[in-house]
């Protein structure tokens, strides 16, 4: 699940009462990008009395191709871990300021002070870019500044800092953590995910809102056929059409949150 440290609607202590209020015996945040949640929610672990392990999605660029690796109960104060989020987010405060310099030279001006308090907590995406066209009056519609102005290739695009999955699950080993590929679906190509498993990812997805019955299946085989974890969740923002009815639906046993602390350290 995500909070309004990244894409979500709703804070750390929101997310553990609707928790709470569901019965779930245990959780992980993984906030895009960024740990900034953590230590907040280690403290909130045991007011709710609900187990925690932290965690993180890492936004993966090789090439053209992105890919979502999530770590999990890895040490939020690693130096290295901390240092690659610091350059992280200098990057993404760098690459948005491109975008508002193209967007300028379009004649569609938008203030990065504006942005920035839309982004709140989270590191700058471009959506919240998007909101800030919208409340400009540039655009009609989010889905019109992907269409007309940000989207990939289009006039204001730029492109992300290449960081490959190989470097996200060291960064989450060398952490104590475990790394496990996020919500791989029917997109991924197979010589992918075979390179990613050779490469030392620990686990995958299996439990997720676009993985029916037959790719929970498929990723069971190959979890099984190479001993990785079987990670999932409802990946819950708070806006999204089907997050209530996920949430706290789409789970895993708790077996699963102990074989990570076990595997995890």
């Amino acid at each position: 699940m995500h909070s309004i440290y990244s894409d979500g609607v709703y804070t750390q202590e929101e997310l553990f009462q609707k928790a709470k209020s569901c019965g779930l015996s245990a959780i992980s945040i993984t906030d895009h990008d960024t740990i900034d949640g953590c230590k907040e929610a280690i403290v909130l672990s045991k007011e709710f009395g609900i187990d925690y392990i932290t965690g993180i999605e890492f936004s993966c660029f090789e090439g053209t191709k992105e890919h979502h690796i999530l770590g999990y109960d890895f040490d939020p104060d690693d130096p290295a871990l901390v240092a690659h989020l610091v350059d992280f987010k200098e990057a993404r405060f760098n690459r948005a300021e491109k975008i508002v310099s193209k967007l300028e030279k379009l004649r569609k001006p938008i203030k990065i002070d504006n942005i920035l308090k839309i982004a709140g907590k989270a590191p700058i995406i471009r959506p919240h870019i998007a909101k800030a066209m919208l409340d400009e009056g540039h655009v009609k519609s989010v889905k019109e500044a992907f269409l007309k102005y940000l989207g990939d290739w289009k006039p204001a695009y730029a492109p992300k800092k290449t960081f490959p999955v190989e470097k996200a699950i060291k960064l989450v080993n060398s952490a104590g953590g475990i790394a496990s590929l996020a919500h791989p679906g029917p997109f991924i190509e197979q010589d992918a995910l075979y390179r990613m498993i050779q490469l030392g990812l620990d686990g995958v997805e299996i439990v997720h809102p676009i993985h029916d019955e037959t790719l929970r299946n498929f990723y069971h085989s190959v979890a099984s056929q190479y001993w990785l974890l079987e990670t999932g969740g409802s990946d819950y923002h708070g806006d999204k059409e089907y997050d209530e009815l996920n949430f706290g639906k789409l789970v895993v046993p708790y077996s699963i949150f102990e074989s990570i602390r076990y595997h995890s350290g």
